[in-house]
């Protein structure tokens, strides 16, 4: 594989069978990965070791993590940019126990609140919003298990069922109100129930002031919305409208999938904050957006959970039992689509063809003329030397051993899709 390329594997860390994991090229196994990432670096920060402070993050998550380091590189050659160095320790990213990738995944929490931490005071060492891209930078240079992907890129949990919600995303709102009949049985009986209203989608934007909006055109206003009565939180939302509140602003938004709703035909329709619907929830800083998602998932409320002088949470539920489902934009064939995050290469693949992993693989034994090929967008890793390099280009996923790469968690088909991935399906004489 040539710079810039990723291969799938289910042979990591000494063991076989695997994941499937996807690791980017030139990584040496059982190496230290360090990572280079242009563009962060406040202006007068200088050169050398960083120390990263101690964080406060919901209880059992740690205050300070070893596992990556960081320091500030010198611009070096002709590169006009110094850049930050983060390395990362060989002996969790290179294993494929459960409880080490476990631990990794934590240390990374710990360090994006670690990073969001040296980005303000008198001396920061880090732009506004320098963190938010070096975690991106790290999701796309590490080498992740299946599972572990979205979950670096958009901190998504599969367990509390809570996801970020970041810039270029679309939300997806499907709407479900009440519908009430008093037909000739009374209450309970007949219509009565949740039903399904429409579909909208709101884009995804981060105003320059740093913090997330749900359109381009409403995050232009100087003065949003105010309610009557006031909003209080948590906000009980009706309608996109209630998202434009005044001063709800957040940098950071989680999405909150609750693990009970009430039934379609059942005929109590005020249940509790968190049976009415999926959750919102903004806060200014990592290390609170996380611990109010921590309160939710345990039935508590968001509401007063950010730390001391900082913004007050933010925490959105929607009547009815609607529902809320972000997703990505990819390419295929130059052509730009939509579709819910988690969706897979197979999953995409099958909306037009039903190939076998073997022959959706290059170069297969099998005859196959099926040309499929996936493009990932990243950044090249090295030291900046120049100013063309690292740059932001785009490299192939290698799925020549796709079929062969079978772990638990499926074969090398089974990658989830990434925000900007371009995929192409072709046959040969056929334009």
């Amino acid at each position: 594989m040539s710079a810039g390329q990723y291969g799938v594997t289910s042979s990591f860390g000494g063991a076989t069978g695997v994941g499937p994991f996807l690791v980017p090229a030139g990584l040496t196994s059982g190496n230290t990965v360090s990572v280079y990432v242009v563009g962060p670096v406040a202006p007068g920060a200088k050169a050398g070791a960083i120390t990263l402070p101690s964080v406060t993050l919901p209880s059992p998550t740690p205050s300070t993590q070893s596992t990556f380091t960081a320091s500030i590189v010198a611009a070096m050659g002709n590169s006009p940019v110094p850049a930050v160095q983060i390395d990362v320790d060989k002996t969790l990213v290179w294993s494929a126990d459960s409880t080490q990738r476990a631990s990794m995944a934590t240390a990374f929490k710990v360090l994006r609140a670690q990073l969001e931490a040296i980005e303000g005071g008198s001396a920061p060492l880090l732009l506004p919003g320098g963190s938010d891209l070096i975690v991106n930078r790290l999701a796309s240079a590490l080498p992740l298990r299946f599972d572990e992907i979205l979950a670096y890129y958009y901190a998504f949990d599969a367990t509390a069922q809570t996801i970020d919600l970041l810039p270029g995303m679309s939300l997806r709102v499907d709407w479900a109100g009440y519908q009430y009949c008093d037909g000739p049985g009374g209450p309970g009986a007949g219509l009565n129930g949740f039903g399904a209203t429409g579909t909208s989608r709101l884009e995804i934007v981060r105003r320059p002031d740093g913090t997330l909006a749900f359109d381009g055109f409403s995050a232009q206003f100087t003065q949003g919305v105010t309610l009557q009565p006031p909003a209080g939180c948590p906000l009980l939302a009706g309608g996109p409208l209630d998202l434009q509140v005044a001063g709800n602003g957040r940098r950071h938004l989680r999405l909150v999938w609750p693990t009970s709703f009430s039934g379609a035909g059942s005929v109590d329709n005020s249940g509790t904050i968190g049976q009415l619907s999926c959750i919102l929830l903004g806060a200014s800083s990592f290390a609170d957006i996380e611990a109010a998602t921590a309160a939710v998932v345990a039935g508590q409320s968001a509401c007063g959970t950010q730390s001391s002088g900082a913004d007050p949470i933010v925490s959105i539920a929607f009547t009815g039992r609607v529902t809320l489902v972000p997703e990505i934009w990819i390419w295929m064939l130059g052509t730009p689509h939509r579709v819910p995050l988690g969706t897979t290469v197979r999953n995409f693949v099958q909306r037009f063809v039903d190939p076998t992993p073997l022959q959706m693989q290059a170069g297969s034994l099998a005859p196959t003329n099926l040309q499929l090929a996936i493009l990932r967008w990243a950044q090249i890793n090295a030291p900046p030397m120049n100013p063309n390099t690292p740059g932001f280009d785009i490299g192939a996923i290698d799925l020549s051993k796709g079929a062969s790469a079978v772990g638990p968690l499926g074969d090398g088909f089974d990658t989830p899709l990434i925000k900007g991935d371009c995929l192409s399906i072709r046959l040969p004489g056929v334009s």
